[in-house]
């Protein structure tokens, strides 16, 4: 330690420092993992699979770096040309004698293509039509160099053959060489053989690398988790494997149909759990098969010392973080500490210091130049509104936000800006703020640069528009108005075309000296009032509004017959009519041909407007029941209009509610009359029936003829209202009263039966029955009782 800390001292190098303290820095993130990893115990089977897999991954990887170097060589011997004129030249059919000179050439060819690609072993090229075969730097015939190359006593000549003589083949094969030893050499071969137009093959490209060479990867999978690592080409033949298993005849294949997958397959009692995934580079399957038993065994040995690791590692970085961040950590820690408010340094993941500090200065770079554009605005808009500071010059100013007047002749353009849905459609991934400053930049650039081709425009944002300040070059003052018509117009145009924006434009007149910037934008404010009765889209010219204000007869059209007229209509709740009579009220006041209709003037009609609905509701029914009182935001939406198109749908919208309001109220009041009327009728009919029900002769009939009224009809009208017929609620009065007599005064039935106006006693007994389910008799007998 004490020989490190002298290096240390001897060595003041930055990058010593920092690549020290990150080493340190690294213990941190270990010491969250062992957290993440203890509180994730549930999830490790999907961890460890994934890490399996991720190492099934780089094998894949790095053993297809080899295969592609098979692959790149045989595209360069398939398409040298000596080979393709050896193969399918007609040349020698004159010359036969050329065929060993080009075998010759070609061999050195491949000489030159073993010494470039050194990761292949060995390669040659078979020609079964001349029994030749073609070895780098040498030719051989086709028996000398199978016993040369793959001769055992288990592989004949004609299974060679039969590998590389397959018809439009091209693909990977497992095969076996000799050495320069002697010695029998597992390999994986690449076989691609040329076409010869529908025939046998006319050669093969056999390129081979053996599998030790290749085998390293895989052992390292192995070591990890003592696992089968094996590879398959596209017919599910093994080319090699980390161990002498080989897959059984009952291996599900059809389960490695996907890109990569997981399966888990039972063999002799024991359970594996199988990866695989599938090359896009060589078409190749690499197959991982693990003991369940083995593989989780060895999970919980990795875990128990990856712990034991980290707390020892944790102690050890623990006294290196303190004793390498006290000595050499300070002075950035104090810069850092310094740059963001003295606030404690986070050591978290991925704290790079000197990023850090160069953010910090960018920040603040970069909100100085925000800033100082935030104050050229400010600049601007107190220039525009005559409120400037009398302490400073304004030259002074003036140069501060490299600004500058050619002239003493200005104007202002103030633009409202309505982008359409095209414009939010091509910005995406903004917050709806980003969007607005992005629009606002683009406005800026493109005004200032048209306003500019021939004068001075300076751009600044005043409320919810934008205000742009222009300083004349020109001294012809009609060339100057024609030059505020161009910029209007070319900026409209432009944002339209391209970004799909809407401007309204309002042109102020052309002012003397810096007090008539004010002026200027004054004038402007009032022109861009004119979008009321213009529209949106268009170029509001103050000079030309005022030109036609003052020209035209300015007319108020609202007289108290035709108000009268609408609040009829809208009483009766047609709509159609009242919006036909609130049209031609409008018509009337603001598209006059030849006539400007000043700003207040058409505020000042839709506000008489809004009164007459309001007068209307008041005259029908309560005012504080109605939607006016209930929805005052529909006041508000109105007041807050810019056009006046937008005013007379909002107006429409308005009345319509308002007809449906007075019409409901008409059918209500109506249903109100009808019930009373109704009410006043049966109180009237039973007064004559309390009156007159001693009377024999009274009956429906007779109360109709009291009330001017057909007696079927009478009855109807009383049963529906009160649920009873007229002939039952008589005698059910009469009844009544008949009772009251028999206990009161003890009189006999037949007394009280002509007393209640009945004229037959046995009739009274058949009504008294029919009502109380006794006879008058046996009443009177119950009371006595």
């Amino acid at each position: 330690m004490k020989t490190f800390k002298e290096l240390l001292n001897r060595r003041r190098s930055i990058w010593l420092t920092w690549l020290l303290s990150y080493v340190t820095i690294l213990l941190l993130p270990i010491l969250l993992s062992i957290f993440v990893y203890a509180a994730s115990s549930r999830t490790l089977k999907n961890e460890i699979h994934q890490a399996n897999n991720a190492l099934l991954s780089q094998v894949r990887e790095s053993m297809d770096n080899h295969f592609q170097a098979m692959e790149r060589l045989n595209f360069e011997l398939t398409w040298n040309i000596r080979i393709q004129d050896v193969l399918y030249s007609n040349k020698y059919l004159n010359s036969p004698n050329d065929r060993a000179y080009d075998l010759y050439t070609v061999a050195q060819d491949m000489k030159q293509y073993k010494s470039a690609y050194t990761s292949v072993d060995f390669f040659y090229l078979y020609m079964p039509g001349t029994n030749t075969v073609v070895l780098p730097s040498m030719v051989r015939e086709e028996e000398f160099a199978f016993n040369l190359l793959h001769r055992r006593p288990d592989y004949s000549i004609e299974q060679w053959q039969q590998v590389v003589g397959q018809l439009d083949f091209k693909g990977f094969v497992p095969m076996v060489r000799l050495n320069d030893s002697g010695k029998v050499t597992p390999t994986v071969a690449y076989v691609s053989t040329y076409s010869a137009g529908g025939g046998d093959p006319v050669a093969t490209n056999v390129i081979m690398i053996d599998q030790s060479r290749i085998l390293g990867t895989i052992q390292n999978v192995e070591l990890f988790n003592k696992g089968h690592v094996l590879i398959l080409n596209n017919r599910d033949e093994p080319l090699l494997s980390n161990s002498e298993m080989n897959l059984p005849a009952d291996f599900p294949y059809q389960s490695l149909l996907d890109t990569s997958g997981f399966f888990y397959y039972d063999r002799g009692g024991e359970r594996y759990e199988v990866w695989y995934m599938k090359s896009g580079k060589s078409g190749l399957k690499y197959v991982s098969m693990i003991p369940s038993s083995l593989y989780w065994e060895k999970a919980t040995y990795i875990r128990n010392l990856t712990l034991v690791s980290i707390v020892i590692s944790l102690i050890g970085g623990g006294l290196l973080t303190t004793f390498f961040l006290r000595k050499n950590y300070n002075p950035v820690r104090r810069l850092v500490q310094s740059l963001s408010g003295k606030a404690p340094l986070n050591l978290g993941k991925g704290v790079n210091e000197f990023r850090f500090i160069q953010q910090s200065i960018d920040s603040t770079l970069s909100q100085m130049e925000q800033q100082k554009q935030l104050l050229r605005s400010h600049f601007i808009t107190r220039l525009l509104k005559g409120r400037l500071d009398t302490h400073i010059p304004i030259e002074e100013s003036l140069a501060t936000f490299k600004m500058s007047f050619v002239s003493e002749r200005f104007a202002v353009i103030l633009l409202s800006i309505e982008p359409t849905g095209l414009y939010y459609e091509r910005i995406q991934g903004l917050d709806p703020e980003e969007k607005r400053k992005l629009l606002l930049f683009i406005v800026t650039n493109v005004v200032e640069e048209i306003a500019g081709q021939n004068n001075r425009g300076y751009i600044a944002e005043v409320g919810e528009t934008l205000a742009c300040l222009i300083n004349f070059v020109q001294t012809d003052e009609e060339q100057q108005r024609a030059d505020l018509r161009r910029i209007a117009e070319a900026s409209q145009q432009f944002l339209l075309e391209h970004y799909h924006m809407h401007l309204t434009l309002a042109i102020s007149g052309i002012h003397h000296s810096y007090a008539g910037i004010t002026k200027a934008y004054s004038d402007a404010l009032d022109a861009l009032e004119y979008k009321l009765v213009r529209g949106t889209n268009e170029i509001l010219s103050y000079e030309d509004i005022h030109r036609q204000t003052n020209d035209s007869e300015v007319g108020y059209y609202y007289p108290l017959q035709v108000e009268q007229q609408l609040i009829n209509f809208v009483k009766t709740g047609d709509y159609e009519k009242a919006k036909q009579s609130l049209n031609e009220i409008i018509a009337q006041n603001i598209y006059r041909p030849g006539v400007t209709v000043s700003v207040p003037f058409a505020r000042c009609l839709m506000l008489n407007l809004v009164s007459t609905l309001i007068k209307t509701i008041s005259e029908i029914g309560n005012l504080q029941e109605s939607f006016f009182v209930q929805n005052p935001k529909r006041i508000e939406r109105l007041t807050t209009c810019e056009t006046i198109q937008e005013m007379q749908q909002q107006m429409n919208d308005l009345l319509r509610q308002v007809c449906d309001y007075t019409s409901a109220k008409r059918q209500q009041n109506m249903q109100e009359t009808r019930k009373n009327a109704l009410n006043e009728l049966m109180e009237r009919i039973i007064a004559v029936i309390e009156r007159s029900y001693k009377d024999p002769n009274l009956n429906i009939s007779t109360i109709g003829n009291e009330f001017d009224m057909k007696p079927t009809y009478l009855s109807k009208l009383f049963k529906d209202h009160t649920g009873e017929a007229l002939l039952d609620y008589i005698n059910k009065y009469r009844i009544m009263k008949a009772k009251q007599m028999i206990a009161e005064r003890g009189k006999n039935v037949s007394d009280v039966s002509g007393c209640v106006g009945f004229n037959d006693v046995n009739a009274f007994i058949r009504t008294f029955k029919k009502y109380e389910g006794i006879t008058p008799g046996k009443f009177k007998e119950s009371l006595q009782s």
